[in-house]
């Protein structure tokens, strides 16, 4: 599985967020290499100072106001001077490399008996001091300094912290600018899953950066050519198929008068209904039924009538409608759906149908199934495409292969899809599926 995200905004925060990451790391390392050998020489050196101070004042005032010195030093300094004592518990002070060098300096100044403690705390919320031997005025003295005054503050991690501050307003700009973008591409990815569903989807609003506007600007102008191309060959087949039905009306008006025995009138008229047939197809084909609007439905019902309508040309239909409320579709459309599924299932399987209706959610469900030869698996989306068929399965049949591409056209105009399925016991169940909403 890949750890890379899918997303652009995902991978630009992943991107900020590693840059991020990396940056404040080398700037923390770089900013401690660089400073903090020079911040331990002035901590040494000022704690040095104080102490050298405080040997000078110790033996060059009278013994007498050694008292008075001492006392001025806690209240103005926060350093405490002592007499060492027996009973005091001290610990030598830890390698750091502060304690390390004012230990050194310690020594050299003051001897080798002079040494750097600390003092363990007596309470849990007891400051850390650190204690100083050393000698003055030919006595030992014990140096009391809290701890801040030895120990400054590492400010490296405020400055980390800065930083990260820092990538934090950069990411929220970096999601308001990719919102921005992300916006337009949405709009682009609904219209074109509106396209790929037969819809006609509204322009998409051409804003955000000069290349995703472009992309916009382009996805309309497609809208519009594709537009174009679907009036203008809704136009021909509707034109064409007008301009032929005045003939055929000729001809069937034609054959009535010829003095032909029966049977052959017969067939000339057979062959009339299968070129209407077709003409009526193309009309099918030519229209628009996205502009037609949705209202309440009962599908139950339009079943009903498809199948009366079946029955008074000599089919069998058998009804298994299940509990569908009334759904906001379009009427007509469906009308036609269950015609060309009911008149296909009649020329290619017989005239013994069944219909069936049910309903899951806000899907509702259309099929219509045949006892006929069936459809190969290989071949079912093929014949879902404009003038195709397949005789080999379905032979002897008329038409322009034209009614499951108008059926399945409908069924995404709708949301949905037209499924080609074995029938169980031998056959072909063409079921459609609609997305509806309670009417």
């Amino acid at each position: 599985m890949s750890l890379i995200p899918k997303s652009l905004l995902a991978r630009i925060v992943l991107v900020i967020l590693v840059a991020l990451i990396a940056s404040q790391i080398v700037s923390v390392l770089l900013f401690r290499y660089y400073t903090n050998a020079p911040r331990v020489q002035l901590i040494a050196i000022g704690f040095m100072t104080q102490l050298r101070t405080v040997r000078t004042a110790l033996e060059s005032i009278p013994p007498d106001q050694h008292q008075e010195f001492i006392k001025r030093l806690r209240e103005e300094r926060g350093i405490r001077v002592v007499r060492p004592r027996t009973d005091e518990p001290l610990e030598l002070a830890p390698d750091f490399p502060v304690l390390r060098i004012v230990r050194q300096r310690l020594k050299n100044d003051f001897g080798d008996d002079a040494d750097f403690f600390i003092r363990p705390r007596n309470k849990p919320d007891a400051p850390e001091t650190f204690v100083a031997k050393i000698s003055a005025a030919g006595s030992p003295f014990w140096v009391v300094f809290p701890r801040n005054h030895l120990v400054q503050q590492d400010f490296s991690w405020a400055w980390a912290g800065w930083g990260v501050f820092g990538g934090l307003l950069a990411l929220a700009g970096a999601v308001f600018v990719l919102g921005r973008v992300n916006r337009p591409l949405r709009q682009l990815a609904d219209a074109a899953r509106q396209f790929g569903q037969g819809k006609n989807p509204e322009p998409v609003a051409e804003i955000g950066p000069s290349e995703v506007r472009a992309v916009s600007v382009a996805f309309n102008q497609m809208r519009e050519d594709l537009a174009t191309v679907e009036r203008e060959r809704a136009t021909f087949l509707a034109g064409v198929s007008h301009d032929l039905r005045t003939p055929l009306s000729r001809l069937r008006l034609g054959i009535e008068m010829l003095p032909a025995d029966k049977t052959t009138r017969d067939d000339l008229e057979k062959d009339i209904e299968d070129i209407n047939d077709v003409i009526e197809q193309f009309m099918d084909f030519a229209r628009d039924e996205s502009r037609e609007s949705l209202a309440p439905v009962d599908v139950n019902a339009l079943v009903r009538d498809a199948a009366n309508r079946a029955e008074r040309s000599g089919a069998k239909v058998s009804l298994e409608l299940g509990p569908v409320p009334s759904v906001k579709l379009r009427a007509m459309a469906v009308r036609r759906v269950l015609g060309n599924l009911i008149d296909n299932a009649v020329k290619h399987a017989g005239p013994d149908i069944t219909v069936r209706t049910a309903k899951n959610n806000n899907e509702i469900f259309l099929s219509v199934l045949d006892r006929g030869a069936g459809i190969p698996a290989a071949d079912i989306e093929r014949l879902k495409q404009p003038f195709t068929r397949l005789d080999a399965a379905r032979s002897g049949a008329s038409g322009a292969g034209l009614g499951l591409a108008i059926v399945e056209r409908i069924a995404k105009i709708h949301g949905g899809a037209l499924q080609l399925l074995p029938r169980v016991g031998g056959g072909l169940e063409a079921r459609v599926t609609l997305m509806v909403e309670r009417g």
